[in-house]
Parts: C-alpha cells; sequence; structure tokens
C-alpha cells in the first residue's frame, strides 16, 4: 500500500499542475467517513496519470539531489489543492488514526517536509485539515 490522499470541499475544473479529480474508491470511501465523519463532496487526485505517492517519493530523491523543497513537483500539488481551500488528508496505508490536525498553509506543507526527508528514509506524511 502506498501514500494515500482525500480531498473534501468543491471540486474545481480549472486546476493547475495537470492534477485532475478522481471519485474515491470504495477503500478511500471507508477512510473519509472515518476521518471526517462524513463522506460528502470527497474525491481524489491523480497528475499525469499518477498518484500522490509517485510525487511524494519522486519529492524525496529531488530534495537528496539538492533540489529544494519548493521546487518540488509535489510542493506545487500541495499549494495548489490549499489555496482552493481543500480539506485534505494523507496517510499511509491503513495507519489513517490520530492524524495530526494542521491549521494552515504553512502548517501542512511543514509537516509534508518533515514526512519526506525523515532519517529513517520512510517518505510517509500523516496529516488532516478541516
Amino acid at each position: 500500500m502506498s501514500e494515500c490522499l482525500i480531498c473534501k470541499g468543491k471540486k474545481l475544473d480549472n486546476y493547475k499542475e495537470g492534477i485532475v479529480v478522481v471519485e474515491l474508491d470504495s477503500f478511500l470511501q471507508k477512510y473519509a467517513s472515518l476521518i471526517w465523519n462524513d463522506s460528502s463532496d470527497v474525491w481524489t487526485i491523480k497528475i499525469a496519470g499518477k498518484d500522490i505517492d509517485f510525487y511524494l517519493t519522486k519529492a524525496q530523491v529531488d530534495i537528496q539531489n539538492g533540489i529544494a523543497y519548493e521546487d518540488t513537483k509535489f510542493y506545487l500539488i500541495m499549494k495548489e489543492l490549499l489555496k482552493n481551500d481543500v480539506k485534505i488528508a494523507m496517510w499511509y496505508s491503513e495507519f489513517y488514526e490520530d492524524l495530526p490536525l494542521c491549521k494552515g498553509e504553512i502548517e501542512v506543507l511543514e509537516i509534508c517536509y518533515e514526512g519526506i526527508v525523515d532519517i529513517s528514509g520512510m517518505c510517509e506524511v500523516y496529516f488532516k485539515t478541516d
């Protein structure tokens, strides 16, 4: 299992960064209900046909190769979602319980960065917004 990402809120048609809105499969639908106690207006994304896990691990490699976090595609994807007031939850595998609540763009981007550069090399991000 890889990194999971669900979004809640208005689906926009004009996202930048190649973001495409995708309906949730039954696995993610279940977790949307558990995380927010409400599974209405929930969805996920693909970017150029790939899941967020691809861009998360690519950001890890990019940062290891000297590319600034702010210049990674993952960072740009997250900024695009956040600027559109989308609620977000990210977790790895089925470890969704007790996700830290992030308030605001800076906190989300910092927790993502910490997960990417974690010394263990796991490259897992855990958080939700409300």
